[in-house]
């Protein structure tokens, strides 16, 4: 049944919906603080300037703040939902693993030495699922981060 490393993503397409929108909202979200700061130091500038008052200025830190809210939650959101795919993709790898275990012979245990056996699966499914949650996380944080800055700066 869990054969490939792709069946566990399948199995948890909707952590990884719920993943994939916090992501996007969080890692699109980034630029909207450098967006508002630079709204707000303009502001500043038409205030002393006389052309704006200060009811403008408290608009845009109401907004700035409201969206680094959404940001920030949507952060919370997508770190939640990638430790939850971990764990539920650890939780089913060694399902899967002491489901092999308990099928094997008494002969093939001993003969494998059944202790040291588990300790290696064991370590190596913490090891891979950590790849999985490292490679979900670094998606969003490297991948769409810089995309959007790139896009940001165009």
């Amino acid at each position: 049944m869990y054969d490939q490393i792709s069946t566990y993503f399948k199995a948890e397409w909707k952590i990884l919906v719920l993943i994939t929108v916090s992501g996007l909202i969080y890692n699109l979200g980034l630029l909207v603080g450098p967006w508002f700061e630079g709204k707000m130091a303009g502001c500043l500038i038409d205030i002393l300037g006389g052309s704006k008052v200060f009811s403008d200025m408290a608009v845009l830190v109401l907004a700035y703040m409201i969206s680094i809210t959404v940001v920030q939650s949507s952060r919370y959101l997508k770190r939640f939902y990638v430790r939850r795919f971990a764990n539920n993709v650890n939780r089913s790898m060694k399902q899967v693993l002491y489901g092999n275990l308990v099928h094997k012979s008494v002969g093939e245990l001993e003969k494998e030495g059944a202790g040291s056996l588990l300790t290696k699966a064991v370590s190596d499914v913490d090891a891979c699922v950590e790849g999985i949650r490292k490679f979900t996380t670094e998606i969003f944080d490297t991948g769409i981060a810089l995309l959007a800055y790139a896009a940001m700066l165009l």
